[in-house]
């Protein structure tokens, strides 16, 4: 929904596009394909006609998985592809959000995509952002437990979870499978014995272990 027919319209007249009146062979479809690839919000673009003189349009929009609200107050969404596309007055979708110590950067302003970035060191956050995000949006129980993001000033990633009133200090994006294992495991072990408000602060950065602070 970021991406409608009213946006192709207003695009291609933008262009002075004309294609009404005029056979295929008269139309430039590469070049149309170009110009809505342009678009932060287009993945894909093909053109086609029938066999009775219709052309066709079909875009395919790219689907955010996470929605980052930088430092300075600035909203980004990031696809899967590790594509970077800025807010929208149309659409506001219901993502995991992260938020805290996010810098834009003089790269990332100057591309469209976390894979151009050179500086992966820099910008290690939006790299672990994303697969962070990923991961959650891929396992059923941490999508619908955890709700958002949080990157303090160490750089290390604190998890906000839908239910109980503890915070989950993740760290970086190295071993996933595992930081999320244990938690899951705590939850359905450690929190359904002791309760959901017995600790404050639920540690998974060391190996192995799960570092619990009591209220």
């Amino acid at each position: 929904r970021f991406f409608d027919t009213r946006d192709v319209e207003r695009i291609l007249g933008g262009n002075n596009v004309k294609i009404k009146g005029y056979t295929i062979d008269e139309i430039n479809t590469r070049k149309i394909e170009e110009i809505f690839m342009k678009s932060s919000y287009v993945k894909k673009v093909e053109i086609f006609s029938t066999v009775d003189g219709v052309m066709t349009i079909e875009i395919r929009q790219r689907i955010p998985v996470v929605r980052i609200i930088t430092s300075e107050g600035i909203t980004w969404y990031i696809d899967k592809d590790g594509y970077i596309l800025p807010s929208s007055r149309k659409f506001s979708p219901h993502i995991l959000v992260a938020s805290g110590d996010f810098y834009m950067g003089n790269q990332l302003r100057e591309t469209m995509c976390l894979n151009e970035i050179e500086d992966n060191d820099y910008y290690k956050p939006w790299f672990d952002v994303l697969a962070i995000a990923k991961y959650i949006n891929g396992v059923d129980f941490l999508k619908a437990q955890i709700v958002q993001l949080y990157l303090n000033s160490g750089k290390a990633f604190e998890l906000i979870p839908r239910v109980g009133a503890h915070q989950i200090i993740l760290g970086d994006a190295s071993d996933l499978e595992n930081k999320f294992f244990k938690l899951e495991v705590f939850y359905q072990v450690g929190l359904k014995k002791e309760g959901w408000n017995k600790y404050q602060k639920i540690d998974l950065r060391f190996k192995n272990q799960v570092i619990c602070t009591k209220r």
